[in-house]
């Protein structure tokens, strides 16, 4: 008996020290309250867990080329909003609403689970909140 309370007090104890990777990140990387509009090229789409991720090509404000990075929900939730796995592919024209990185990388979430900003592929606007 006390060696099964003993085990069970040490995988509570193991289980508790782990809980913190279990949490999920937020958006403490990203200005909210800046909204950023792209205009650029879908270089890669990946339509996957835990996050469906885009890369594209856009002209800064200068008209140097950047190579962005934008971050949205997974992609359960993206469904759920009416995106699919074939709403975009490398080579379309895109224009993307974007709360960009705090450090001025070029990196963006345009997407959670609470929001979905506006986003336009080939001229036709894709489903948002």
């Amino acid at each position: 008996m006390k060696r099964l309370l003993l085990a069970s007090a040490a995988a509570f104890l193991v289980l508790a020290a782990a809980s913190p990777s279990f949490a999920h990140h937020g958006t403490a990387g990203y200005d909210m309250s800046k909204t950023v509009t792209l205009n650029g090229i879908v270089t890669k789409y990946y339509w996957s867990n835990p996050h469906v991720i885009l890369y594209l090509d856009a002209k800064d404000e200068k008209g140097q080329l950047q190579h962005w990075s934008l971050e949205f929900a997974a992609p359960l939730l993206m469904k759920r909003q009416g995106w699919s796995s074939t709403s975009m592919k490398p080579g379309d024209q895109i224009v993307a609403e974007v709360h960009p990185s705090k450090n001025g990388a070029p990196v963006g979430i345009s997407g959670t689970a609470t929001f979905l900003l506006k986003f336009t592929v080939n001229g036709t606007e894709l489903p948002h909140l």
